[in-house]
């Protein structure tokens, strides 16, 4: 495998962003491969590393959101 090839494949198979037939095959070169598997485990900790942030808008901001939605809902229909 390609280096890039390998890392995007291991991020994609790490957030579970890929298709299962290309998930299985990841899952056999992980268990064949001890240095695609290193790296795997290095991304896996790295991503562990991460701070979980949660993005929760204001209820003005959604308020914001929805009066612009039914304004643009309205001039749609003129």
């Amino acid at each position: 495998m390609e280096e890039n090839y390998t890392y995007d494949s291991l991020v994609q198979f790490l957030y579970h962003d890929m298709p299962a037939d290309e998930a299985v095959l990841m899952t056999q070169v992980l268990e064949e491969d001890a240095e695609v598997r290193g790296i795997f485990d290095a991304l896996l900790e790295s991503r562990n590393l991460l701070p979980k942030a949660r993005f929760n808008p204001s209820p003005a901001v959604l308020n914001n959101i929805l009066q612009y939605s039914t304004k643009t809902a309205l001039e749609a229909q003129i």
